[in-house]
């Protein structure tokens, strides 16, 4: 993931911002607005597309901060550092009206270095609730690691085949951070092969990407299913998150373990949306802080906070 350091400072930004459309059932499929409508909303928020991977059911955008990934019927845009990622909503608005929305939801994890943000939360969900009325919500300590949320308040049913987990890790093991510093030779996925994190999940399509200043990002797809990792290695504030609507559903602990297991961070947040139930989660060797749960659009989030 390619956080561009700030220009006088000498860091990147890892933490994200995400956003997820749901559009109405018989409005057009999202993958035919075509690349110009989606370069220009990924523009908007202060990005720019570097790589697409198309399959049959998704196309994967590689960015300069972070990934976007577009299905017929939804799509989710994620982007780091100093990106403005609220500023697509409008230009997202052109191609997809108001009354075709069924359900958004846009989230914000506490960022190491939030002076050097151009925006708070709470200015980002005035804006948003100016154009798509909703509920702002805050999981974890607002002095310490927390992710905030905004979300529609239109009645929305999410499909009940409709997962997605996120693992937030703060300070990874350097000697698994410098596999990703920017230094190491990368062909066709080759990175994501020989580090083994292609093994965590297997038979999906992936492409990635190696940035110089130090950062790494990784899309992979398989029919309707999607992940993504992005890695920042910097010794000061390294981070790195990983997303997915992969169903793991029965074995979220082991997948959390392996990839936890993986790149051995110090903190780890994890969330869950699911249609129903609660999860209940153990990571060996860490300490469950905080676990909070709310009601959002139909799904039960669930947020976990571990440390060493």
């Amino acid at each position: 993931m390619m956080c561009r350091p700030m220009a006088t400072l000498s860091f990147f930004e890892g933490p994200e911002k995400k956003l997820e459309v749901v559009v109405t059932p018989g409005f057009r499929p999202l993958r035919s607005l075509g690349d110009e409508a989606w370069h220009s909303i990924v523009a908007a928020a202060g990005a720019k597309v570097l790589s697409v991977l198309r399959t049959e059911h998704c196309d994967a955008y590689l960015l300069s901060e972070s990934s976007l990934f577009v299905f017929d019927d939804w799509f989710v845009l994620i982007t780091c550092g100093r990106t403005t990622l609220v500023d697509a909503v409008p230009q997202i608005l052109q191609s997809i009206p108001e009354e075709s929305i069924a359900f958004l939801v846009y989230e914000r994890k506490s960022e190491h270095f939030p002076e050097h943000q151009s925006t708070t939360f709470h200015e980002d969900a005035r804006r948003l609730d100016a154009m798509l009325p909703g509920r702002a919500l805050r999981f974890g300590d607002d002095r310490g690691r927390s992710i905030q949320m905004f979300h529609t308040t239109r009645p929305y049913t999410p499909e009940t085949n409709d997962p997605t987990l996120e693992v937030l890790m703060h300070s990874v093991d350097e000697d698994v951070a410098h596999r990703f510093n920017g230094t190491q030779a990368v062909d066709g996925g080759a990175l994501a092969i020989s580090s083994g994190l292609a093994g965590i999940l297997q038979g999906f399509t992936t492409s990635e990407h190696v940035f110089d200043p130090p950062g790494y990002s990784l899309n992979a797809v398989k029919g309707e299913e999607y992940y993504a990792f992005h890695i920042t290695p910097q010794e000061k504030g390294s981070y790195v998150s990983f997303e997915t609507n992969y169903d793991f559903r029965g074995h979220l602990g082991s997948l959390v373990g392996s990839i936890v297991e993986f790149f051995r961070p110090r903190a780890v947040d994890v969330v869950t949306f699911l249609p129903e139930a609660e999860p209940t989660l153990l990571v060996a060797g860490y300490d469950l802080g905080q676990r909070v749960v709310h009601t959002l659009g139909g799904y039960s989030v669930s947020y976990f906070q571990f440390t060493v």
